[in-house]
This record gives structure tokens, C-alpha cells and sequence, in this order.
């Protein structure tokens, strides 16, 4: 279940057997999945723009990720990722990403990611370049900038 409040898109998740180390709590990496995870749904989601639909000729690759870890998430866990809007450049955005359970106030893990967004087409010459984000989806996504 994907929810939308007020610059926030919030991205449930259940940890599963192949999340986990053998201790069956979560194995950091998941956690960038996770992420990217919530990306993709905000963009069909909340900006009407299904993330396949933009990859046609676009692509968004993270530049910059990090993660900060406070809480274990354990096998069977129901988590949020909500994601917000920090910083929107010309052709970047950074997306910062909170990882709760079933309370708000248990937090797991906060992270962020820069992505650029960029030409995908062979042989344009945007092909592989940053290119400035289109002024209708740079409006979509001013409605989750914070502060």
C-alpha cells in the first residue's frame, strides 16, 4: 500500500526470507533497494508518471546514495519508506527516505539519494548528458520539496 500526505509519499514494505542474514535481520543493501523501490512507485503514484513511461527516453541514475542504521528491521517486519523532496537542481533531485514501523516514531533507518536525471536515446546528443528536468514534472515534484 502506497500512501500520499502532504510531502510525503509513504512506500510499505514486508520483510521477507531473502531480505535477511542468517540472524534474519535485514541485510543493509536491502535497504537501497528499498529506496529505489519507493522511487519508482512515487513517480506512477503520486506524479503520474509511471517509471517506465520516463525511462523511454530518460534515465535517473543515483549519483550519490547514503544510509544511516538505528533500529534492525527483522524478518516479517511491515515497514514505511517515506520519501521526501530535499533539493531540486536543474537536472538533480535528492531524495531523502525515513524508515519506520508500524509507529511513526520507530525509526529504523534515514537515507538519501542524488540522482540525474539524463538522455537515454542512442545517438542524440543528450545521449548519456544531463538535461534539466521538463518544466511540467519539475512542478510535480516541487509538491514534495520540504521546507
Amino acid at each position: 500500500m502506497n500512501e500520499v500526505e502532504t510531502g510525503v509519499f509513504t512506500y510499505t514494505v514486508h520483510a521477507r526470507f531473502g531480505d535477511c542474514d542468517p540472524a534474519g535481520i535485514v541485510y543493509f543493501p536491502r535497504f537501497f533497494d528499498w529506496f529505489h523501490q519507493a522511487m519508482e512507485a512515487w513517480f506512477g503514484d503520486a506524479l503520474d508518471l509511471p517509471y517506465h513511461e520516463l525511462l523511454k527516453a530518460r534515465g535517473l541514475p543515483a549519483v550519490h546514495t547514503e544510509a544511516d542504521y538505528r533500529t534492525p528491521v527483522r524478518l516479517g517486519d511491515r515497514i514505511d519508506v517515506e520519501l521526501r523532496v530535499r533539493r531540486i537542481g536543474r537536472s538533480s533531485i535528492v531524495l531523502d527516505y525515513r524508515v519506520v514501523g508500524h509507529d511513526a516514531r520507530d525509526l529504523r533507518a534515514t537515507g538519501s539519494t542524488t540522482c540525474v536525471l539524463m538522455g537515454t536515446v542512442a545517438g542524440s546528443p543528450e545521449h548519456m548528458k544531463a538535461v534539466p528536468y521538463p518544466p511540467d514534472l519539475r512542478a510535480r515534484l516541487e509538491r514534495f520539496k520540504q521546507g
